[in-house]
């Protein structure tokens, strides 16, 4: 008795012990290893931040998908009820009853499904058949801004443009379900255990003024599809702040099936594709060969007739066969020889600093995603006609931003601003987490030089090669250009492809825009920037003007237009104002569909909110005539709370 007592003693104070050290010594590190082993958590997705336009219009925003999840250990008659959820939802028996069989209390069906889908399966009342909404991206206004905007992917990652550059701004918190799962790792799903809360993204507010966007991107559209360009893009800027108003591509995708388009064409063309910019370089160096005092306005220079020889080479114009010009009239009739004898002036130091000074050797960081800094050689390897060459716009690649920035310096004053496309970030509670500030870089030239060179653009669209640019009650300053396109196989430029632009600012005096517009190849009408390129910039302008309450001080062409004169290109004037026709019923049309109609009259349309016409202040049948202002409300369809 006496040992049988002592073993059970000593078996005793072993458990003991044993027991001490496991539960005190490794108790931590062992539970640990437990939650590890038999915790785990299922994340749902947190409501993404909006993005909005300056005025507070909804560009991206997120809407609540439902989505079909089971819990297999409720449900009875599985085969019976596998059946029917094959047959609703498109997915194989098989499929369906492997998941319904998983000894388990929560797994997917499928993560996002139609509302109607959700409906019928939800009318079939079988118990253990989880309807789940969760957030997913939206466009209203389909593909309004879509390469600015990007998108985003099924896992609420954005992949591309805002989307993607802000990702970490926009993005919340995800929502997490903590689940228990047993030793062959299937889920224990105990109901109402472990429900963390998600946080809502932060929202992010655009320079984008939603209206000068619609129309930015209706009439580039409409011209680039006449001229059959293989691309084109837009970009409409205040010269004063550097706040991108409008940024438009053409073809351009739906970011709400962004999976139906190949990837040429999510890219944002106005900011990553580098082009030789002809003659809109003109305006820089001639700037900087004024501000240097190498010519004045009124030195003349011979043209040649048209053909320029030396060193080895020829210079062309193509068209105008121009003998003495003054630098006016080099700029208004765009002489390619006398620009490249006014840039041998200068010399490659000097063309280069210029080049540099503009801005055109470093990205623009607007905060656009893949901004390029353009393609200017080194100093060390220009050749001897370098400066000529870069006078007229060939041997460099610059970025349609770049070109709109340099532009805003001379529309404000020769001030080189910071582009900016995000006006403000707030967060889910309204404290405001950055705010943009306009911000000068520097001053590029003085006042002086900036009203001779603002005065010379003026002359391009008066009477020079941007006439198609003109204005009735404003006036217009601009340069156009007609670049080469480099054959990257051989590295010499093709015969028949070229780049069309037009850039250009207005009112003359008190610059309020600056836009420009380039046509990638276009094959009908002209290759001229002049022709195709400078009817967008009228178009916008005009629409423009009057959408942002600019009213004119005068009749800039009041006298050559009551005389019924060219406007340029050989097409009378005719009267603009249309007042015929009848209302149309717009309700259910977007914002771009809506403007389409308008876009015949003139009539100032207001518009309010985003998505889909519900409201039009003018019904459908009555008359058009003598209507001054119509105003459209329009909401995203089908959002549910």
């Amino acid at each position: 008795m006496l040992i049988g007592f002592i073993a059970i003693v000593i078996f005793g104070g072993l458990l003991m012990s044993r027991a001490f050290y496991f539960q005190i010594i490794e108790g931590g590190r062992l539970r640990l290893l437990a939650r590890e082993q038999f915790h785990t958590q299922i994340y749902f997705t947190p409501e993404r931040g909006n993005i909005y336009s300056s005025d507070g219009s909804i560009l991206a925003t997120s809407i609540n998908m439902p989505g079909i999840a089971v819990d297999p250990l409720m449900i009875r008659h599985k085969l019976k009820n596998a059946e029917k959820l094959s047959g609703l939802t498109g997915i194989s028996f098989k499929k369906i009853i492997e998941i319904l069989n998983k000894k388990v209390q929560f797994a997917w069906i499928n993560k996002r499904v139609s509302a109607a889908l959700a409906k019928n399966v939800g009318k079939l009342r079988i118990a253990g058949v989880i309807i789940v909404k969760q957030p997913v991206r939206y466009y209203p206004d389909g593909k309004l801004l879509s390469h600015v905007l990007g998108f985003v992917g099924i896992n609420d990652n954005g992949l591309s443009g805002i989307e993607y550059k802000y990702n970490n701004f926009l993005k919340g918190n995800r929502r997490a379900l903590k689940v228990l799962h047993d030793g062959l790792g299937q889920y224990i799903f105990i109901r109402g255990f472990g429900l963390r809360k998600a946080t809502h993204g932060d929202n992010i507010y655009l320079t984008i003024n939603k209206q000068l966007q619609f129309i930015t991107q209706y009439y580039l559209d409409r011209e680039a599809k006449a001229t059959q360009s293989k691309g084109a893009f837009a970009i409409l800027m205040n010269p004063n702040t550097g706040a991108i108003l409008a940024m438009a591509d053409y073809p351009s995708f739906n970011p709400n099936y962004y999976w139906k388009y190949s990837a040429r064409y999510w890219r944002n063309r106005a900011v990553t594709d580098d082009f030789e910019p002809g003659s809109i370089m003109k305006p820089f160096i001639i700037s900087g060969a004024l501000q240097d005092g190498i010519v004045k306005p009124d030195t003349v220079i011979n043209g040649y007739h048209g053909s320029y020889h030396f060193d080895g080479i020829t210079v062309h114009d193509v068209e105008n066969k121009f003998g003495r010009l003054n630098i006016n009239q080099l700029i208004e009739y765009s002489c390619n020889v006398c620009a490249c004898q006014v840039g041998m002036k200068m010399g490659k130091k000097r063309v280069w600093y210029w080049l540099k000074k503009w801005g055109f050797l470093d990205r623009p960081h607007a905060g656009l995603l893949g901004e390029s800094s353009g393609i200017i050689r080194p100093l060390s390897v220009w050749s001897k006609i370098g400066p000529c060459e870069e006078s007229f716009g060939q041997g460099a690649a610059v970025t349609g931003l770049q070109e709109a920035v340099a532009l805003s310096a001379i529309a404000n004053g020769g001030l080189l601003m910071k582009p900016y496309i995000i006006k403000k970030i707030v967060d889910p509670y309204g404290k405001v987490l950055f705010k943009a500030k306009p911000k000068i870089i520097r001053r590029v030239i003085n006042t002086k030089t900036d009203k001779e060179i603002k005065y010379m653009m003026r002359l391009v669209v008066k009477g020079g090669t941007g006439e198609y640019a003109k204005l009735i009650n404003f006036k217009v300053s601009g340069k156009t250009g007609t670049g080469q396109v480099i054959n990257p196989k051989t590295g010499k430029y093709y015969k028949n492809k070229y780049t069309a632009s037009f850039m250009a600012f207005v009112p003359y005096r008190h610059p309020k825009l600056t836009m420009i517009v380039v046509q990638e190849d276009p094959l009908k009408i002209s290759y001229y920037g002049g022709a195709v390129s400078a009817p967008v910039v009228r178009d916008v302008f005009k629409n423009a003007l009057d959408i942002l309450n600019v009213y004119p001080r005068g009749n800039a062409y009041g006298e050559q237009f009551s005389q019924g004169k060219d406007s340029g290109g050989g097409n009378k004037v005719k009267k603009a104002f249309v007042r015929h026709g009848v209302m149309s019923d717009l309700k259910g049309d977007t914002i771009y569909k809506a403007l389409e109609f308008f876009s015949r009259y003139n009539i100032k349309v207001k518009i309010y909110g985003s998505g889909f016409l519900y409201y039009q202040s003018v019904r459908a049948g009555s008359d058009l005539n003598n209507k001054k202002t119509v105003i459209l409300k329009f909401k995203p369809r089908g959002r549910s709370s």
